[in-house]
């Protein structure tokens, strides 16, 4: 997980999501360890930690944050056969033909036909795409054009993943005649593309697929705006992270949630045997109750989250009804 850097808040939010999970389990059959290894969301960091998981604390499965992270993973696990779960990525390749690795998100395709759908709604003919070059980031961007790419420009425009100066491609955008902005960006990148647009007097509707979560510090910047992002957790799950935690959990903790409660749950079922029997069981998830509905995992090792619009409303994250 992210527990320091740029999108530390999600990670510490999920690490807690994760503790409650494991610690709702009582009488096990087995003894379960949760180990959590700080990697920025940096996937050359991450390799070092799976190394060090694997090959110091001889764990039986990971977890891993963002698209970036689960693709440089999701080959090691397979080929060591230790059980992954990639968790907020959008790159349906991740555990696409790897009997081993799983993802717990949404695909791009559903969010892309939601957020076309709005955007249609608000009448917006020529939204500029400001994305960052990573898998996830990308995936959703070519949903969005396979949907519908006539409302769209700026269509092959990427920015580096740790790009900080948003203004050449904004200018473009501005020329270029755009009606709205969509931010396709990794933390630690949204707030600064905000403010380059509101200099530069591009005072237009701000959308976003998946990446207005992510900074606390562009919540005052977005007041009004709507985007697409998961559906919000069971109210079940926040009020138990709540009274634990004294705050709500933030984007993506409800997954991490799902796959703590996942995977000890296979465990329990499985005892005494090896992994293989494990992601049998994973595989065949049918109507699982989870923080994040009723879950089911497809044929490709997904399980698929809902897509709604939402808007910031008095700061606040709120799912449009």
């Amino acid at each position: 997980l992210p527990l320091s850097g740029n999108a530390a808040a999600l990670g510490e939010s999920a690490k807690n999501a994760a503790i409650l999970a494991k610690e709702q389990f009582k009488n096990t059959k087995n003894e379960y360890e949760l180990i959590f290894e700080d990697d920025q969301a940096d996937s050359k960091k991450t390799v070092s930690a799976f190394r060090k998981l694997v090959d110091v604390n001889q764990v039986r499965a990971v977890v891993t944050a963002f698209s970036g992270p689960g693709n440089v993973i999701a080959s090691l696990a397979q080929k060591e056969q230790i059980i992954h779960f990639s968790v907020g990525s959008a790159d349906i390749n991740i555990p696409k033909d790897k009997e081993y690795v799983f993802s717990h998100w949404l695909k791009p395709e559903n969010e892309a036909e939601v957020y076309v759908k709005e955007a249609k709604n608000h009448g917006l003919k020529k939204i500029a795409i400001i994305a960052a070059n990573q898998e996830g980031l990308m995936a959703r961007r070519d949903a969005l054009l396979k949907t519908d790419s006539s409302i769209f420009i700026l269509k092959d425009t990427l920015v580096d993943q740790k790009e900080k100066d948003f203004r050449t491609t904004l200018l473009k955008a501005k020329s270029e005649g755009a009606d709205a902005l969509l931010f396709l960006t990794l933390p630690g990148q949204l707030t600064q593309a905000i403010k380059q647009s509101k200099d530069l007097g591009m005072n237009m509707p701000l959308t976003s697929v998946g990446s207005f979560e992510h900074e606390k510090d562009a919540v005052s910047l977005l007041e009004g705006q709507w985007y697409v992002n998961p559906a919000n957790p069971s109210d079940e799950f926040m009020t138990k992270f709540k009274e634990k935690y004294s705050s709500l959990p933030l984007l993506g903790s409800g997954n991490f949630y799902d796959v703590v409660n996942i995977l000890i749950s296979s465990f329990e079922k499985n005892k005494g045997k090896g992994n293989e029997d494990i992601i049998n069981s994973i595989s065949s998830i049918k109507d699982f109750p989870g923080a994040m509905g009723n879950l089911s995992m497809d044929s490709d090792g997904a399980i698929n989250g809902k897509a709604v619009v939402k808007k910031v409303i008095d700061g606040k994250y709120v799912e449009v009804k």
